[in-house]
């Protein structure tokens, strides 16, 4: 007996995993934390494209060749959310927030590049740092999505 072939995409699994990295983004963006917790907010927002692609797999079930699939789609949607936020943070006069640590990052990072070289390409260098968290989420969605528990019986079969 063959197993039934599964449907290309669930869209309202990728949604789901897509709004809720959106959301952790724009937490992350808006609100202003104190200086304390900055730090710790920061590494928890990092870490959100787990949970996105974690429920993006979840919700899609199948097998474990579907689930990641749907995590990567989440993760590429919810990190260019993320991407965005990070990218507006850098500008003057938003909420010292969640994504503060990213600033210091950036500007303490730029010691390490010849002077002409972040003089020249600056705003570029704020791009490329804002693309490469976007990256992150991802990456992180289609780990945990492929890491969720699913529907594993067509991965050994067992003849009597």
């Amino acid at each position: 007996m063959e197993p039934e072939a599964e449907s290309a995409w669930d869209l309202d699994a990728v949604l789901v995993g897509a709004g809720v990295d959106a959301a952790i983004a724009v937490v992350a963006a808006t609100l202003a934390l104190p200086e304390r917790v900055r730090w710790p907010a920061f590494a928890g927002v990092l870490a959100g494209g787990l949970l996105g692609g974690y429920l993006a797999g979840r919700l899609a079930a199948g097998s474990w060749r579907r689930r990641p699939r749907h995590g990567l789609l989440a993760g590429v949607v919810g990190g260019a959310a993320f991407a965005l936020a990070v990218r507006w943070s850098f500008e003057p006069g938003t909420p010292p927030g969640a994504l503060r640590p990213a600033n210091y990052l950036l500007a303490t990072a730029a010691g390490w590049f010849p002077s002409g070289f972040t003089a020249r390409y600056d705003a570029l260098i704020g791009v490329a740092a804002a693309l490469a968290f976007g990256v992150l989420y991802a990456v992180e969605g289609a780990l945990a999505a492929g890491a969720a528990p699913g529907d594993e019986s067509g991965i050994v079969a067992v003849r009597e």
